[in-house]
Formats: C-alpha cells, sequence, structure tokens
C-alpha cells in the first residue's frame, strides 16, 4: 500500500517547509551569519551559482533505507521575476546508467555504492547528473531530505489547516497506521498531516475523487496540499519559530545551501509571492519495457517546457502571450 511511491509529498512538503524556513530568515536577516547548515558538501557536477537568473535546487526525499529517493523535484526560483516554479521528475523515469537502464530513483543508491568503491565522493552525485542530463537544465545546489522530520517541521510550524475534500478510512496494522478523516476545514498537526499525505486510497481499496486516476491524480492532491501549505506559512508571523525550524532542517536536511547562499538570495526569497509559485510534471508517459514498468520522459517536451518556464527570463511566464492578447 504505502511502499516508497507512498511518502512522495513527505518530501515535498519538508521542501515547502525548509522554504518557508529561509523566507522567515529574512526578518532575522542579522542571524544569518550565525547559523550553520550546509557547509562541507562539494560535489563536481554542480554549476556555479550566477549573480541574477534560476538558482535551481534538486531534492530528494529517501526512503528509510537511504537507497532510492521517493522523490525527485527541480526547484527553480527567477531572480528576474522572483518567480518560483517546481519541476516534478516521477521516481520510475527511465535512464541509462552504465550499460543498464535503470529508474532514477535507484540513482542515489547506487552513486552510495560508488562512494563505498572510492569512485565518487557523494551519493548525490550520480542523480544530479542524470537530472541534468534529462532537463538540460544547470543544477546550484541539492537538499536530501530526511523524512522523519516532517512531523517536527509541521509541529514547529503550528500545524496546518486543510479543507479535507473527502471521507478518508484506511488501516494497516502492519504499519499501524490508522487513516481517518471526515471531509471538512480541520487542523492538522504533525501526525495528522502525516496521515493525510500518506493517503492512497480505502481499505476497501475505492479511491475517492482524483485518487482515482492513480499517481496523476495523487499528484493533484499533492500539489494542492503543497501550495496551501506554502500560502498559510510564508507569513511574517512565524518569525518567531525561526530557530525550531532551523534546527529541524539541520537534523533532517543533507545539503551544499549554507547560510551565505541564504544571504544572497533574501532579496529573492522575500518577495516570492506564494500564490504563483507553478508545478510541473516531467512530460512523458508510461510504459512496460521488457516486462519492468517505467516512465519515459518525452524530450522534445521537455525540452520545450524547459525553454518556456526554467529559464531566466525577464519577464514571468505567460507574460508575453497576455501582453499579445491585450493587444
Amino acid at each position: 500500500m504505502f511502499s516508497a511511491k507512498g511518502k512522495l509529498i513527505l518530501s515535498i512538503t519538508c521542501v515547502v517547509c525548509m522554504v518557508t524556513a529561509v523566507f522567515l530568515g529574512v526578518g532575522l536577516a542579522k542571524q544569518v551569519s550565525i547559523l550553520s547548515f550546509g557547509e562541507g558538501v562539494n560535489i563536481a557536477s554542480l554549476d556555479k551559482p550566477e549573480p541574477v537568473g534560476m538558482v535551481n535546487i534538486l531534492v530528494m526525499g529517501t526512503d528509510d533505507g537511504g537507497l532510492r529517493s521517493d522523490t525527485m523535484m527541480l526547484v527553480s526560483m527567477n531572480g528576474h521575476t522572483n518567480q518560483v516554479n517546481i519541476l516534478s521528475i516521477p521516481r520510475d523515469t527511465r535512464v541509462q546508467i552504465g550499460k543498464n537502464y535503470q529508474k532514477i530513483n535507484a540513482a542515489i543508491g547506487i552513486g552510495a555504492q560508488e562512494v563505498k568503491k572510492g569512485k565518487q565522493k557523494e551519493p548525490e552525485e550520480l542523480p544530479i547528473e542524470k537530472v541534468k542530463m534529462i532537463t538540460g537544465m544547470p543544477i546550484h545546489y541539492f537538499a536530501t531530505v530526511d523524512l522523519d522530520g516532517f512531523k517536527a517541521i509541521i509541529d514547529a510550524l503550528g500545524g496546518v489547516d486543510y479543507d479535507v475534500p473527502f471521507h478518508m478510512n484506511y488501516d494497516d496494522p502492519t504499519q499501524d497506521l490508522h487513516i481517518h478523516f471526515k471531509p471538512g476545514m480541520q487542523h492538522l498537526d504533525g501526525q495528522k498531516a502525516h496521515d493525510y499525505v500518506r493517503f492512497r486510497h480505502n481499505t476497501d481499496m475505492t479511491a475517492p475523487g482524483d485518487y482515482a486516476m492513480g499517481d496523476e491524480g495523487r499528484i493533484r492532491a499533492q500539489q494542492a496540499f503543497l501550495k496551501e501549505l506554502a500560502r498559510q506559512k510564508l507569513q511574517p508571523q512565524y518569525l518567531v519559530k525561526i530557530n525550531d525550524l532551523f534546527a529541524v532542517i539541520r537534523d533532517h536536511v543533507r545539503t551544499n545551501y549554507t547560510a551565505l547562499d541564504l544571504a544572497k538570495h533574501l532579496n529573492i526569497i522575500k518577495n516570492i509571492d506564494a500564490s504563483k509559485i507553478e508545478t510541473f510534471q516531467l512530460p512523458g508517459e508510461a510504459k512496460y519495457i521488457n516486462g519492468i514498468s517505467y516512465y519515459v520522459y518525452d524530450e522534445a517536451k521537455t525540452a520545450e517546457m524547459v525553454q518556456q518556464y526554467f529559464q531566466p527570463n525577464s519577464l514571468p511566464p505567460n507574460a508575453e502571450d497576455d501582453a499579445k492578447t491585450e493587444e
């Protein structure tokens, strides 16, 4: 029921909370110099950030053993427009690693094996290389998220008010997992938020609303939760939570993004409008190849999407089209 796929939104939410914490740091800019996180990690395949333009962060959420990335997404901050676009990369995306084809979620585990052999310095090197190959985009930073911090971050933020769209009833005694929600607005603490985002279908295998669409439906539900979380938590009143948030991040996020980088990006981050965060999925389709289920990305459509939404343009997405319409 809840394999690695079931944890997708946990990683996404952890990242939103991390970005929230960074945003809140704007109000405490004088404290930035004393924060300590992200030092000591150096990956050769990462690109040097440009003073102005896109700041791209590859975010990976690993499973309990750290051998597979349940979540992989590229978060891009546009230095010209202060727009944030998020590209989700399906965990089953087919890539060539060595002489064989693999699902991209295995790249971090294979990277860990290469580290043990002395062929790589960090396990993240391989997935970073593969995402750069797929998208043609530079990657300046990475963050590997420990999902155990999810509940702690939500609790540090004071929980989330969320309008649960459906009755949800699922029980799995083997995991001690019990999800029971009635539809309607309610307050979710860390545990309840954890339960909500893990939902895929009811115990009797019925799947309400968008969940009946499988992966596509779950992505829609996850993106709705992601945007609502950002809308609520990118607020000045959470300044008092900054120390608690960074404490959780230090314990549960491995990254090369440092306090110095935070200071450089304050002007971008403080102007982020949470309501304008856009989410995308790598274009492609699911296919069985040699009896294995893969997600095969569409190279042409990916290049088109990257050009339109993930380049350091001086105008926000669709601004030129809107201007032509007005004419």
